[in-house]
């Protein structure tokens, strides 16, 4: 699999992620981790800055919207992509926090 670049916020501001996760890294940094499925592709957001629990709802520091629909559960393509942010990120320790948010 590839790994690419994603368009910027201005292009493609709003994204509705299943088969999502949100997982904390040690430095206190959460992510949406996901199947975006608009582009059917794994995707990893920047850092969750507010999530609204109601809507399901939550903005990144990019300023990016994502839209989690349907039940936390994993995905291929989303833990193949977290797994190779992690890696370029040098992120060695991470929970699962899908369940507290």
């Amino acid at each position: 699999m590839t790994i690419w670049n994603v368009a910027p916020v201005t292009e493609d501001p709003e994204i509705f992620l299943v088969s999502w996760k949100v997982m904390e890294t040690k430095e206190g940094t959460r992510h949406f981790v996901g199947y975006n499925v608009s582009n059917k592709e794994g995707r990893v957001s920047s850092a969750i800055e507010t999530f609204d629990k109601e809507h399901m709802t939550g903005i990144t520091s990019s300023g990016r919207v994502y839209k989690l629909k349907g039940p936390s559960i994993s995905n291929s393509d989303a833990d193949y992509v977290w797994g190779r942010w992690r890696l370029i990120n040098d992120i060695k320790e991470y929970k699962d926090v899908s369940d507290s948010i």
